[in-house]
């Protein structure tokens, strides 16, 4: 089956079918992965960015906003995950709000606009796992503009620091920050009257990337140096 919506298509892997009953009768409605989105806007466009930032993250909410740019204009949108709503995918909620974000950011650039999200309803579906679709983006946004990355920080054990121990796949320190070294970080900046996008501008002048992307050994010698200032 293929759905066309303001003259665009969306391919039978691309759309998600949830039959939901409305007053005692079957209903099955289409939901648009963000996949096909994302396709429909790369075709579309000679130029296209997508650009996030993280509005709130903690151990239960994440808040996330996206801004979809294209030959059309901007297109600003947000996303939202919560450990209580999609706990089947709880380590994953700021990867889900992300997604969530950029899907409703072209949403409203026009493709697929009648269509709520596959993402949106995911709690629905037995908790729909983050497209990896996402990963067309190829760098993490910084200080303007720039595509997003599909890549989130993953959870795991943490030392006196909040830092990753060694073994495993993050022995090394090349693994991406723990869920518990972004909240450490956060907390020392709340400490230090830094909210998260005076965070974010530190982390770019010193490691290049915002604090959601620096791996596991960058947060723990970026914590470190809160710890110093706070001392």
């Amino acid at each position: 089956m293929t759905t066309k919506t303001n003259g665009n298509q969306f391919r039978d892997d691309e759309i998600l079918i949830l039959e939901q009953v409305r007053d005692g009768e079957p209903v099955k409605n289409i939901f648009p992965k963000i996949g096909g989105r994302l396709r429909l806007a790369h075709e579309d466009n000679e130029q296209l960015s997508i650009c996030t930032e993280i509005v709130r993250y903690d151990e239960v909410i994440a808040v996330v906003k996206s801004v979809v740019t294209t030959m059309k204009g901007s297109f600003p949108g947000f996303g939202m995950a919560s450990t209580e709503r999609d706990h089947s995918i709880a380590p994953a909620i700021l990867e889900l709000a992300e997604t969530r974000a950029i899907a409703r950011s072209l949403r409203f650039a026009g493709y697929g606009v009648e269509y709520c999200s596959a993402e949106e309803v995911s709690h629905l579906n037995g908790g729909l796992k983050p497209s990896p679709d996402t990963k067309t983006q190829t760098k993490p946004p910084q200080d303007g503009p720039k595509g997003g990355n599909g890549e989130r920080p993953q959870n795991g054990g943490n030392g006196g620091n909040g830092s990753e121990k060694s073994g495993g796949n993050g022995g090394n320190g090349d693994a991406r920050v723990s869920n518990k070294q972004l909240n450490y970080i956060v907390t020392l900046g709340r400490d230090l009257k830094l909210n998260s996008k005076d965070l974010d501008k530190e982390t770019v002048q010193v490691f290049g990337v915002k604090m959601a992307y620096l791996t596991t050994k960058q947060a723990s010698s970026f914590i470190d140096t809160l710890k110093e200032r706070s001392a």
